[in-house]
């Protein structure tokens, strides 16, 4: 009689763990098998994760890598649609934080989200990492971060170790079709752009709190940078891109002294995701 109750009671000790990792396994069968993400961050580091086949919406945004041109589209980046999202029947949808609005009609819809932020280089490897713990990637979510973090690594070790730094601006919009430089926005305090910067050995021309500081022209030459990157992302024919060097050019800064202006207009230079690598990489060869 004792034996039997000795083994009636392991035995229902043992059942409740075994269905408990079974709902947990049933769980996580049922995420990530059909995604949709709704930045282009987001998507590249999915791909980059290795679940891209997953993926069944992407934003209008989403240009890289080129799978994501065959993908259903929900929207424009921070203008979702929440009924185009609803219409593929997700089991997964990954937001970014600054879109609480998508973010909260998702959830009063009972759609699951997970929330991720990749403002910073810290926020971008966290959300790695929440989304290695979503989709059941572990792995090659610690391979990655390890992989990135690795390269930056690099990059700052290889930094020039003289007195002066060289301070950079790097500009991510502005008027771009007046004949005039004007309306300029730059990479401020970003914790983006900013600590690329730093990685790689050089200065932010700008010292302030602001993320992302609109500056006039007279502001530009007080701030005197000796490397100016102005991402044009517009559409323009080369003689224009051509203008646009020239237009800085004329200023009296030392990056026109010294030639230290290059246009670029690649998108990853305003994505925060995998390919910061390449931002870094281009950044240090200048």
């Amino acid at each position: 009689m004792l034996k039997k109750i000795i083994v009636l009671l392991v035995l229902a000790t043992l059942f409740p763990a075994c269905s408990q990792k079974e709902a947990e396994a049933d769980r996580s069968n049922n995420v990530c098998k059909k995604i949709v993400s709704t930045a282009p961050s987001i998507t590249e580091t999915l791909f980059a994760l290795g679940l891209g086949k997953n993926i069944i919406g992407v934003t209008e945004n989403c240009l890289y890598p080129e799978e994501t041109k065959s993908i259903a589209k929900v929207g424009k980046h921070l203008d979702v649609g929440s009924e185009a999202v609803l219409a593929l029947n997700p089991d997964t949808v990954f937001v970014l934080s600054i879109n609480a609005p998508l973010e909260q009609k998702l959830k009063t819809l009972g759609v699951n989200s997970v929330t991720l932020k990749q403002s910073t280089l810290d926020d971008f490897f966290n959300s790695v990492t929440q989304i290695g713990e979503a989709c059941g990637v572990q792995k090659e979510a610690e391979e990655l971060n390890r992989r990135i973090a690795g390269r930056l690594s690099d990059f700052s070790k290889k930094s020039s170790l003289t007195d002066r730094k060289k301070r950079v601006m790097v500009v991510i919009g502005r008027d771009y079709y007046d004949f005039r430089i004007k309306d300029v926005y730059i990479a401020g305090n970003d914790g983006f752009l900013s600590e690329v910067m730093k990685r790689t050995g050089f200065e932010n021309v700008y010292s302030g709190s602001i993320a992302y500081p609109k500056i006039q022209v007279e502001g530009i030459i007080a701030l005197n940078p000796d490397v100016i990157i102005d991402v044009i992302l517009v559409p323009m024919q080369p003689y224009q891109l051509e203008n646009a060097k020239k237009l800085w050019s004329k200023l009296p800064v030392n990056a026109a002294k010294n030639d230290e202006i290059y246009i670029k207009t690649e998108e990853f230079w305003t994505i925060p995701g995998p390919r910061i690598v390449e931002i870094a990489e281009e950044m240090k060869n200048l």
